[in-house]
């Protein structure tokens, strides 16, 4: 169980639909080139992934956190829109990605996920792009609205393919695109040289959401390695149990700020040694995520 749950409920992993075949291998070509050269289960270590309230951590809803997350997307896009050496800046976590390669490819992150809960095969990724003539917040924005749309209609059981067998259901995609989003976002501001605070009880979430689910996966697919001892996150800024990413019995400890976690996990910032040993900030910065 997620330790931010507030509700008791357990959904079940919805059934696959007949004559679908829903892949378990991490999927070619869905994620950035991001940096990847550099409840109870998360704290025990335990990589179940599974999702069980539609509240989020900040006790509001994960609809409400995707629509503000999209809606501070597509501003910061917006204001740059009419600025091409803003637009052109370069994405320092996403290697010869500018302003509007990460605005097209978290619209198309938003398109992917939308297909999947209308039952398309995940392999499948659109390559959809604005228009010539269409300003890039305005296609964003028809992207956003179309998940949080999708989202909304399907409700948080609706049987779907995701990125973990523990749970096949839509409630799974409401707190990924919200994570998905809440990292971009850090980046469009970084690109531009703005600085910008996550919410620490999200960022928190989005650090289990990388031990139950990002490096599980990664594992599965053979892209790393085990890590040679546990990761011991501890965000100094709240209360709550700290996130074990790996199972070795050796254990090293990172204390950081939330929102730092999240940073360093999604290997956008390097890790200080205020945060960690020397042999904590090496493993902290492999890649843990895809």
């Amino acid at each position: 169980m997620n330790r931010w749950t507030i509700s008791a409920r357990s959904p079940t992993p919805g059934p696959q639909p007949a004559g679908s075949a829903w892949p378990t291998p991490i999927l070619p070509g869905t994620s950035c080139p991001c940096a990847r050269s550099s409840s109870d289960a998360a704290s025990r270590g335990a990589h179940s992934g599974m999702l069980q309230t539609v509240i989020s951590p900040t006790g509001r809803p994960w609809l409400d956190e995707l629509a503000a997350a999209t809606e501070q997307f597509r501003a910061v896009i917006a204001a740059a829109e009419h600025d091409q050496e803003a637009l052109a800046s370069s994405v320092a976590a996403c290697p010869g990605w500018d302003l509007r390669d990460l605005a097209v490819h978290l619209g198309r992150t938003h398109l992917w996920a939308a297909q999947i809960l209308d039952g398309a095969d995940p392999r499948n990724r659109p390559q959809d792009e604005p228009a010539p003539e269409e300003p890039l917040p305005a296609w964003y924005g028809r992207t956003a609205e179309r998940i949080r749309k999708a989202l909304a209609e399907a409700g948080p059981d609706k049987p779907c393919w995701t990125l973990v067998k523990e749970q096949r259901n839509a409630l799974f995609w409401q707190r990924r695109q919200v994570h998905e989003t809440v990292v971009h976002l850090w980046d469009a501001h970084h690109a531009l040289g703005r600085s910008t605070e996550i919410t620490p009880a999200l960022a928190y979430d989005g650090v289990a959401e990388v031990a139950e689910v990002m490096y599980p996966r990664m594992l599965r697919a053979q892209r790393v390695q085990p890590l040679p001892k546990q990761l011991v996150l501890t965000a100094t800024d709240l209360s709550a149990e700290p996130v074990r990413i790996g199972d070795a019995g050796e254990t090293l400890a990172v204390r950081a700020p939330a929102g730092k976690l999240l940073l360093l996990v999604w290997q956008r910032i390097p890790c200080s040694p205020q945060y960690g040993a020397p042999e904590a900030q090496e493993l902290i910065s492999q890649s843990l995520v895809p």
